[in-house]
């Protein structure tokens, strides 16, 4: 802001030396700069204001009404789960027992194990190839007739059972005898009209009986331990 002393230096450069100089004049004159200065700085704020207010819109434009809508994009299809698997490297002997017994259908994972159906030389029968912990082994069968399943072995030194069962069961659980009850992995349509199922359960439990459901959980079979 100018002063007193600015505006009669100013003036003395225009009219004359300071002693013919008006103080009033000066007066007046440093009042008209000073509303000059105030109106520049008032039109360079209003020019800032509204810079500042395009380039916000331009940023964030205004927002769309609350009540539109937004399609969501179409989801892919979930793909059907397989059962055949790539045989981990820990199962010793898998690779030479499935050249000696090559699959009948699938080989499947029933987790801890890598399980297949594969003909027996005795007429009537099916083995049943296992490979896990214990290495790998196969094991004859009879066709399931009344049964709708059965336990086919257990790991030695392991808390495993495996068995067969017909594609009619859909749940095999194990029930100890505190009143647990521990579901089975089941692979349905494993070989001719079979499912395979293995159960690992912790150590020391005490198993009751196995029982055997169709797809409405209705009891088909319970196997005794």
């Amino acid at each position: 802001m100018m002063d007193v002393k600015e505006v009669f230096d100013s003036l003395a450069r225009q009219e004359g030396p300071p002693s013919t100089t008006s103080v009033h004049r000066a007066m007046v004159a440093g009042r008209a700069m000073r509303g000059r200065r105030r109106a520049a700085v008032a039109a360079t704020s209003a020019v800032g204001a509204a810079a500042a207010v395009l380039l916000a819109w331009s940023v964030n434009p205004w927002p769309e009404p609350q009540n539109s809508f937004v399609a969501a994009a179409p989801t892919a299809p979930t793909p059907e789960v397989t059962i055949t698997v790539t045989p981990r490297a820990v199962h010793k002997g898998f690779a030479r027992l499935r050249k000696e017994h090559p699959p009948k259908g699938k080989i499947a994972s029933v987790p801890p194990l890598l399980m297949w159906v594969s003909d027996a030389p005795r007429k009537g029968q099916l083995l049943l190839c296992e490979s896990g912990p214990n290495g790998s082994s196969c094991s004859g069968f009879p066709p399931l007739t009344k049964e709708f399943a059965r336990v086919q072995g257990k790991l030695r030194g392991e808390a495993v059972w495996f068995g067969i069962a017909k594609d009619d069961v859909h749940g095999v659980t194990v029930v100890t005898r505190d009143g647990r009850r521990l579901q089975a992995n089941l692979a349905r349509n494993v070989g001719p009209g079979l499912g395979l199922w293995a159960i690992e359960y912790p150590s020391g439990t005490d198993v009751l009986r196995l029982v055997i459901t169709d797809a409405k959980g209705k009891t088909l079979q319970k196997i005794p331990a």
